[in-house]
């Protein structure tokens, strides 16, 4: 609450265990002019907070002043509005904030301009409202695009089809010729262009600089190049995943930079690595997977599509998926 700029030790400003009815309480209130306007309710360590939400849920449809939920488990911050239906929140959050996640990676833009929002002299609930319901059109989009890409539907066949001229065609039609079109046309329009920047950018001239004197340690800020390797990776692995388990695990892939080269690594570096990448100055790449693959140099990063899904479904496998709480701290 103080990190918002409330006065939790003002009962007229935070209210512990406030009711809205004998048995409908939350946590904390957060009041201005003598009514909730956001509710925090807290839960135990560790708890599974999907299974939380009807409490919270209940209080907010029982109180129409509040327009903000918090649902929390002390690591996980879970932030509700009722973008869909007045005085009842959305069965998803807008935001998931994670402790440890930012503890690990900074906090994102993102973030900061919600917790902003939420602060006792920034509170403003339609802006509140139109930034959640911005986040759940975002989120809702991408999942959208993802579940096309990977195998389109017949009414967005008839769309895309109707937009170059192609009109009225049968659904078997669709099916058999018109849907893999459209499948690779997704392909080559999203995957594509990102390997023909990351060719481009391994036969330019003058990328390397020398190490600075004060840098001590031998891990060094990945290039540019490298980034957008581990996001290709992790977009390559979203087209290519074929459950829901793995597409999920895909928010666990991480990277340690080092000189020369990046480790690409599924949730623990030395148990979950995926292959180490090295960029090669003559436009051939070099892609170090475990055994008993080994060694793949291309200038292709696509050559790489069968060992990725392989490793990394071995990976998934060994360590498991994301537990209930890293589920919940997916970003849209």
């Amino acid at each position: 609450m103080a990190c918002l700029g409330y006065d939790y030790a003002n009962p007229y400003e935070v209210y512990p265990d406030h009711a809205a009815s004998a048995d409908c309480r939350t946590g904390f209130a957060i009041l201005r002019d003598g009514r909730p306007v956001i509710a925090v309710d807290v839960r135990k360590a560790g708890a599974d907070l999907v299974e939380q939400r009807s409490t919270l849920a209940r209080y907010f449809h029982a109180i129409d002043s509040v327009k903000l939920a918090i649902l929390t488990n002390g690591t996980l911050f879970e932030f509700f509005v009722d973008s869909s239906i007045p005085n009842t929140i959305d069965s998803e959050p807008f935001l998931t904030i994670d402790l440890e996640t930012i503890a690990r990676a900074g906090v994102t833009e993102e973030i900061l301009e919600a917790l902003i929002a939420a602060t006792k002299d920034h509170f403003d609930a339609d802006t509140i409202a139109e930034a959640a319901h911005i986040q759940l059109v975002n989120k809702r989009l991408r999942s959208a695009f993802v579940s096309e890409a990977k195998g389109p539907s017949q009414d967005f066949c008839r769309f895309i089809l109707a937009r170059i001229g192609v009109t009225t065609p049968r659904p078997d039609v669709i099916a058999r010729y018109y849907a893999p079109l459209i499948k690779n046309a997704f392909e080559e329009s999203l995957v594509v262009p990102v390997v023909e920047r990351l060719r481009a950018q391994s036969s330019g001239d003058g990328r390397s600089n020398p190490l600075a004197l004060h840098q001590i340690s031998q891990r060094i800020a990945a290039t540019e190049h490298q980034l957008e390797m581990l996001n290709y990776v992790r977009r390559r692995l979203a087209y290519l995943a074929e459950d829901e388990t793995s597409f999920n695990a895909i928010e666990n892939i991480r990277y340690t930079d080092y000189v020369g080269r990046i480790c690409v690594y599924y949730d623990r570096e030395r148990k979950g690595r995926l292959f180490d990448y090295i960029e090669g100055a003559d436009g051939y790449n070099k892609y170090i997977f475990p055994e008993p693959i080994g060694e793949i140099i291309t200038n292709n990063v696509l050559e790489i599509d069968t060992a990725l899904k392989t490793v990394f479904a071995a990976r998934v496998r060994e360590l498991g998926g994301l537990t209930p709480q890293q589920k919940l701290a997916r970003i849209a």
